[in-house]
């Protein structure tokens, strides 16, 4: 039987070879390597991951915005995964929250109301109160 997150990956690995973008050629790669792991994805972010592949590829969202929403799914998604005490997959989803939180930063460097410093603090507290 195949596990639900790896059909969701596997999805992910579809959408990024049907929306070939900027965005895609630096989704794919990663979601390959946790395919590999066979590391888990939430329904919720799987979606999310595909919707903005969709969407950057139709012009609907900035790079910024795609990996700033993916930064909030897989925070979350991290969170209740160490909650739930699975550590290996919650690292790699806290992982996954800060590599893109970091590209965000890097891609919004000069945006209009943008705290990076705000925005990183929420972060660290967000994570530090959940997992107190």
């Amino acid at each position: 039987m195949i596990k639900t997150s790896s059909l969701l990956r596997q999805i992910i690995q579809q959408a990024c070879q049907q929306y070939t973008s900027t965005y895609s050629e630096l989704v794919e790669p990663v979601n390959n390597l946790l395919i590999a792991l066979d590391a888990d994805i939430s329904e919720k972010t799987a979606s999310s991951v595909i919707a903005n592949l969709q969407n950057y590829f139709n012009g609907q969202c900035s790079i910024q915005a795609c990996h700033l929403e993916e930064s909030n799914h897989f925070l979350e998604d991290g969170i209740r995964t160490l909650k739930n005490g699975d550590t290996a997959n919650g690292a790699v989803q806290l992982f996954g929250a800060g590599l893109n939180f970091a590209s965000y930063l890097m891609k919004s460097d000069g945006l209009k109301n943008t705290d990076p410093y705000l925005e990183l603090n929420e972060r660290f507290i967000k994570l530090f109160q959940e997992l107190q």
